[in-house]
């Protein structure tokens, strides 16, 4: 129900990287093999490294064959999928709370469901990786209870299987190894040394999937430096302004989860700013979080403390996404909440338990009052989440909101330009087209403002300079761009598109051969290099690179258009 009105809702945000620009998943049942033997973003962008996934393309692939790129359908099935999750949380909660009350779980499992801070999960089709990693993730514990509790090996063999398929979901179920041997202390009379060893099956598909992931990818890491607009932490200048950013980002995920009030989709530099590590909010945060840590640990091993436990499963299951061990592609993403939130919840639920068992009040009305004040947060949650969906609509509609919400965010600022951009090239009104063009600039200049180093954001005003016959202006920001990215094709075939069409043909021919250096199957460059050499009549050149643009582009008319003059 509080997921309904994502059916209305279409492709949106990284959807083109998972599916609708995914030739493997595009190719249905016939791209799988690729799947299981390339990287995760191999069908979009050739770079067989990062991230080995192959059951969540897998799944996607089926679906196409069967519903095409209908986006109803499959949100659809992430509702199915999140639905399924649910009853498993459920499941499992029940028994790890074998001696509790059986409303806990109950309790637990509603406020997960209603929480906004899953719809970035739920409601965007690109967090199937999500649901199906956590389907698994959550098996892989129950089935190692069952294990730890009746001694039958099936439950070791499905236990290791789930957890196998989890990580070919999402690479952080290696942290399965720490929360399964976890849980069997909390929730059982057992030693925690003895939970450990219980637990050491786990290590065999933890080890299977790296060996087979490092078979199939040819880097395991990012290629590249981590830049600042891929996580702003690494715009700390050394090491103490790199801590101080991410304790200011880890209170800030601790508050979306006690306020989800204003989601965004991104959250990039300089939304976090930099601070020195000694700056008193971020020490007091700093602070807080290692007594909570320290606290947890000697609570779990002293008692079994179950809000400890909230808390350790919470701070392990997101230690991986946390940036404190490792920078990753993100400086803060709502959906690296969506396993650990469970944690939480449990700490939350098992808190407020135990405040009203200090109230005083009898065993009933203690479980009256938990349930009011659980279900009160849980509808206002979903009201919040409801509305949250419509936000995911779309692209568009995404930009739009997390430019709202994060206006600081130099990804959201330039996002939300290219809102404007498309309106403007889809217009038929010159009006309306120039002025949708002027405010896609207004907002690439405000981007550049808060990150000047982004080539992208450079082309893209070139772009909307030229479409609005501003040659000169265009150029600038154009030798902008390609002092930042000396190898952007774009700006170097625009740069040699307006000198060709100020018949400026020798700057012209520089960068269109610029362009075949970065990339010799670039098909435009070689149908403009064709154009130059037909207007200064070198006929025989000129048909070579025509000929050779159709090759790479056959259905290139105005290439034929050219060829059929000379």
């Amino acid at each position: 129900m509080v997921y309904a009105n994502t059916l209305n809702n279409k492709f949106a945000l990284d959807d083109d990287v998972v599916y609708l620009k995914n030739s493997y998943v595009q190719a249905g049942t016939d791209g799988i093999k690729d799947i299981f033997t390339h990287g995760f973003l191999h069908g979009y962008n050739q770079r067989n490294d990062q991230s080995y996934r192959p059951l969540v393309l897998f799944n996607f692939a089926i679906e196409h064959q069967i519903f095409g790129n209908n986006p109803k359908a499959h949100h659809f099935f992430n509702i199915v999928f999140f639905s399924l999750l649910c009853l498993i949380l459920f499941q499992l909660l029940n028994l790890l709370f074998q001696k509790q009350n059986k409303w806990m779980a109950f309790w637990i499992v509603l406020l997960f469901i209603a929480h906004p801070i899953h719809t970035e999960v739920v409601a965007n089709i690109k967090g199937r990786d999500d649901l199906l990693h956590s389907i698994f993730y959550l098996l892989t514990i129950k089935r190692m209870l069952q294990y730890f509790d009746t001694k039958n090996k099936k439950h070791l063999f499905w236990s290791l299987l789930f957890l196998f398929f989890a990580a070919l979901c999402k690479e952080i179920a290696i942290t399965l190894v720490a929360i399964v041997p976890l849980s069997i202390y909390v929730f059982r009379e057992v030693k925690l040394i003895d939970a450990i060893k219980k637990s050491t099956w786990l290590v065999v598909p933890v080890v299977a999937y790296f060996l087979l992931r490092n078979q199939i990818l040819d880097n395991i890491a990012f290629e590249d430096k981590m830049t600042v607009i891929n996580n702003g932490i690494a715009a700390g200048s050394n090491f103490q302004e790199q801590l101080a950013l991410k304790f200011s980002t880890f209170a800030k995920y601790i508050q979306l989860l006690f306020f989800p009030i204003e989601l965004s989709w991104d959250y990039s530099y300089p939304y976090f700013p930099i601070v020195s590590l000694f700056n008193p909010k971020v020490l007091l945060i700093a602070i807080l979080s290692i007594l909570v840590s320290v606290w947890s640990i000697y609570a779990v091993i002293k008692t079994k403390n179950k809000v400890a436990y909230g808390v350790l499963f919470f701070l392990i299951s997101f230690s991986i996404v946390s940036n404190f061990f490792i920078l990753i592609g993100a400086t803060l993403g709502e959906r690296f909440l969506f396993l650990p939130s469970i944690g939480f919840l449990i700490s939350i639920v098992f808190l407020l338990n135990i405040l009203l068992q200090n109230i005083g009040i009898n065993v009933k009305k203690q479980k009256q009052y938990l349930g009011i004040t659980v279900a009160f947060i849980a509808v206002l949650l979903s009201i919040k989440t409801i509305n949250r969906n419509r936000d995911w609509k779309n692209s568009d509609t995404l930009f739009k909101s997390g430019y709202q919400v994060t206006p600081t965010s130099s990804r959201s600022v330039l996002a939300y330009a290219a809102v404007y951009r498309g309106q403007a090239e889809r217009s038929t009104n010159p009006q309306v087209r120039l002025s949708n063009f002027n405010k896609a600039i207004q907002l690439y200049i405000e981007s550049i403002n808060l990150l000047d180093e982004v080539s992208d954001s450079w082309y893209n005003l070139g772009v909307c300079y030229q479409a609005i016959n501003k040659p000169q202006e265009a150029v600038k920001v154009y030798l902008r761009a390609l002092e930042i990215n000396p190898n952007d094709i774009n700006s170097n075939n625009n740069l040699g598109v307006i000198y060709f069409q100020s018949k400026n043909y020798e700057e012209a021919k520089k960068y269109f051969n610029r362009c075949i250096e970065i990339n010799d199957s670039f098909a435009a460059a070689y149908a403009n290099l064709g154009a130059i050499n037909h207007n200064q009549g070198h006929v025989e050149i000129a048909k070579q690179f025509y000929l050779r643009a159709l090759q790479l582009n056959p259905n290139d008319q105005n290439t034929k258009a050219n060829l059929s003059k000379l």
